[in-house]
């Protein structure tokens, strides 16, 4: 993941400092720049998946050595005494097109220009790597959790996503996983597939089981407008009812391996939880590198061109690399708190909220949460503010009334 899909702030023009307006002078006491999350983009598959709107284009050699270059002007421009990467994700694309010693250059190059001491090493993976010391190279080059793109445990729903392996591919791809042991290993899996069947979900719960993840993403698949999977979806309409009551047999088939929830569509052992994807649900800094990133850090937020070409060449010319650069008002900022942390099954602390923000949620938002309270929407349990776990899959509701 690149972060939350919104827009972001003002940079100088050589990007390396952020404007010293009153937002910024706000927000630098509300984030701490010793703890930041760092998100690189690999912008690179061997064949895009229909269904994802993730920015990516065919691997080429050239390409992929355009891509590292501009990569380390990037981290040069972006660098500063004052930040500290605590967290690091190489995400895509497919980051597993990377070998060991490409892992290592890069984690290199975020040493070379960033205070890094990293409680977490993620990199995403497609299960289609057949060679055992590959991953221990990946081990060896500081990936400390392993996030493995598997998706179904079944063949023919597989095939309905494009995926280019079976599912006795992906089982032995996780068993040699296993035996590197990786400190955390998480698997993406994806339900509301046209033409699903539950038999699917069980055998995918029954792998899960054998399996014994650290961390299950298990997500719906949605916003397909204007990808090439719409067309399958015009062939077999979605049935909302039908996904819904598959994602509730995921949930307790999780549940029941030990597997908790602790946001919308994350589920974890204890201590297992993903400390980077944290970091934007606790609305705290992350910077991103690499074409169509985002980052939010201050009072701001932007993303870098989605474009491989027009982001190396802007890096390379000394030019502008970013986009969709805005300030965020403190108003906006609480508020966007606010909603990614009702995300968490925790919810929020409305205590830590006033001291963090300077705004009484009650004095705020009180016609709101009374509103949401009636509906049966929304918790107050003291100082704490939470979404009920039967209501996550109509948590949009909720978060309309704080916009």
């Amino acid at each position: 993941m690149t972060g939350p899909s919104t827009t972001p702030p003002a940079a100088t023009k050589k990007g390396n400092k952020f404007p010293e307006t009153r937002y910024f002078r706000y927000q630098r006491r509300t984030f701490d720049l010793k703890n930041l999350g760092l998100y690189i983009h690999f912008p690179f598959c061997r064949t895009k998946c229909p269904y994802c709107h993730f920015y990516s284009v065919p691997y080429e050699r050239h390409l992929f050595e355009r891509w590292r270059e501009a990569l380390g002007k990037e981290a040069s421009r972006s660098a500063g005494n004052d930040i500290r990467v605590d967290t690091l994700y190489i995400g895509g694309g497919t980051p597993s097109l990377l070998g060991p010693d490409q892992i290592f250059r890069t984690r290199e190059t975020l040493r070379a220009n960033f205070c890094s001491d990293l409680a977490e090493f993620t990199l995403e993976a497609n299960p289609d790597v057949r060679d055992e010391a590959f991953l221990r190279g990946w081990k060896d080059a500081g990936v400390s959790r392993l996030s493995v793109g598997v998706q179904s445990f079944d063949d023919r729903v597989l095939r309905i996503l494009g995926r280019g392996y079976t599912a006795r591919q992906a089982e032995e791809f996780l068993e040699s996983v296993r035996k590197v042991g990786f400190g955390t290993i998480s698997l993406d899996l994806v339900i509301g597939v046209p033409t699903e069947k539950r038999a699917s979900l069980r055998q995918s719960l029954r792998r899960v089981r054998e399996f014994g993840p650290d961390h299950v993403s298990l997500y719906i698949l949605e916003n397909l407008e204007g990808l090439p999977f719409e067309s399958v979806i015009r062939d077999h309409p979605m049935d909302e009812d039908a996904a819904a009551d598959a994602y509730e047999r995921m949930r307790n088939g999780l549940e029941e391996a030990g597997l908790r929830r602790y946001e919308i569509s994350n589920f974890s052992r204890v201590d297992r939880e993903c400390l980077h994807n944290l970091k934007y649900w606790h609305y705290e800094p992350f910077l991103g590198l690499g074409p169509s990133a985002c980052s939010h850090i201050g009072a701001g937020r932007w993303c870098n061109k989605p474009d491989l070409e027009a982001w190396a060449s802007a890096l390379a010319e000394g030019g502008e690399c970013r986009e969709e650069v805005r300030p965020l008002p403190p108003e906006e900022s609480f508020r966007e708190a606010l909603i990614f942390g009702l995300r968490l099954t925790r919810g929020i602390s409305m205590v830590g909220f006033m001291e963090r923000f300077g705004v009484d949620v009650m004095e705020r938002y009180g016609k709101e949460v009374r509103d949401l309270v009636e509906e049966g929407l929304i918790l107050v349990e003291g100082d704490v503010l939470r979404i009920p776990e039967d209501k996550f899959l109509i948590s949009n509701q909720v978060f309309r009334r704080f916009v």
